[in-house]
């Protein structure tokens, strides 16, 4: 079996295996084989999976900006109680942990056989974990997940706009940059307007999908993974791409893609009747381009812009432009 190199650095691989390999042992599992089965191997993320005398053992490693996870998902896991993965063993000097199986991704029973119920059961989870989290927010904007809250986003789109050369080399041109800057009044009054509405901020997945949701074949458990590129921002900001990852990959009749929403904003009837909630839904979507925009930048950061480029080619600039398409809309 051949394993492929961590982002192209053989030596790399070589230790963090070594370390699971000895860290496994150590804690009384037995290897069926000293080299685990590639699962992923991108410039953010480089997972293997260990055959173990107790199932299967997942190893990832991501690139050091993106090193909070094991941390988030242990304080997601032992103070909040919600479903995710069990971290047996984090090297913070190596940027990678251990974790154990918790199942296979919805995306592989779905595509079988879609069904809404199910995936409103990990919709409706993750937004129950949202809500849990929204009062102690401050327990993770000081552990370092960034801060794009409402009330900061304005600023930061700005931030991101200034970085002309990444943008240029992404797709966009001078006039259009130029276009996108003289939409901020807009950009703040929608965000604005957004926080008028009785819906806390909490953590956000920027890439919140069924292929992120595991199922457990046994218990039939879901549980949550993916979570080092969370935020704190708006919390409809997941359940949009949630919506949109699932429409792309899955053919939606009118009646589902309801119920998926109703699944979405059920637990916020309490904050705010359901036509408000729609309305809000309908501001988020358009500010979701700037969020989506500013993962993606901190993605270019964390990876080097000359190995996510081509995996993700001129994605920023999309975003962009759908923002620019969206603001001008609203005026027609």
């Amino acid at each position: 079996m051949t394993i492929e190199p961590v982002a192209g650095n053989d030596n790399l691989s070589k230790e963090i295996i070594q370390w699971s390999c000895n860290t496994l042992s150590s804690q009384g599992y037995t290897l069926k084989s000293n080299h685990p089965e590639n699962v992923q191997n991108t410039p953010w993320s480089y997972v293997v999976r260990f055959a173990t005398s107790d199932g299967y053992i997942y190893l990832k490693h991501t690139p050091k900006l993106l090193g909070l996870e094991a941390s988030i998902i242990q304080i997601l896991h032992d103070q909040f109680h919600v479903s995710v993965p069990e971290v047996i063993a984090h090297n913070a000097a190596l940027n990678c942990f251990l974790m154990k199986d918790a199942g296979r991704p919805l995306r592989e029973i779905l595509k079988k056989q879609f069904d809404a119920t199910l995936l409103g059961r990990a919709i409706d989870q993750f937004t129950s974990m949202q809500l849990v989290v929204a009062d102690h927010v401050n327990i993770f904007l000081d552990m370092g997940v960034p801060d794009w809250r409402l009330d900061k986003l304005p600023d930061l789109y700005m931030q991101l706009l200034s970085q002309k050369e990444i943008l240029i080399e992404d797709g966009l041109s001078e006039n259009e940059i130029s276009e996108l800057e003289k939409i901020h009044p807009k950009v703040s009054r929608l965000c604005q307007k957004l926080s008028d509405y009785a819906i806390k901020s909490s953590i956000v997945q920027p890439d919140l999908n069924d292929n992120n949701t595991l199922i457990s074949d046994i218990s039939r458990d879901i549980t949550i993974i993916d979570l080092g590129e969370i935020a704190i921002s708006h919390p409809f900001f997941s359940l949009i791409n949630c919506l949109y990852v699932v429409k792309k990959h899955h053919s939606l009749e009118d009646d589902t893609h309801l119920q998926l929403m109703d699944a979405c904003l059920n637990h916020y009837m309490i904050f705010e009747s359901k036509s408000r909630l729609l309305d809000a839904f309908a501001i988020a979507k358009i500010l979701w381009f700037v969020y989506e925009a500013l993962a993606n930048d901190r993605l270019m950061k964390a990876c080097g812009k000359e190995k996510l480029m081509p995996f993700q080619p001129r994605k920023l600039c999309r975003l962009l432009k759908e923002l620019m398409t969206a603001c001008i809309a609203i005026d027609n």
